[in-house]
């Protein structure tokens, strides 16, 4: 989404072919889990603080307010998955 936003999508995905993976949704957790100085947080806190940061009406400002629901539909499913890796058996 940032990428489209700075109109670079297209050239990137040339190069590196957009991947819908547990991988990206790992990165993105850990991203939206961790300040910039690597204080634990949560995605919700995160996303106010890079907002906070550059501004409501910035490009990054408001590329992370579009893509609040992907971000936050990567927590779930790195939880929902994690989740599943405990209930197994040992």
């Amino acid at each position: 989404m940032e990428a489209e936003a700075r109109g670079l999508r297209d050239e990137l995905e040339e190069e590196f072919p957009r991947e819908d993976s547990h991988l990206s949704d790992a990165l993105c957790f850990c991203d939206m889990n961790t300040t910039p100085d690597g204080t634990p947080t949560n995605p919700v806190d995160r996303i106010n603080e890079i907002a906070g940061r550059y501004g409501p009406e910035s490009l990054i400002g408001t590329f992370i307010r579009r893509a609040e629901p992907e971000i936050l539909g990567c927590t779930v499913r790195v939880l929902e998955r994690l989740a599943i890796v405990k209930r197994q058996p040992t």
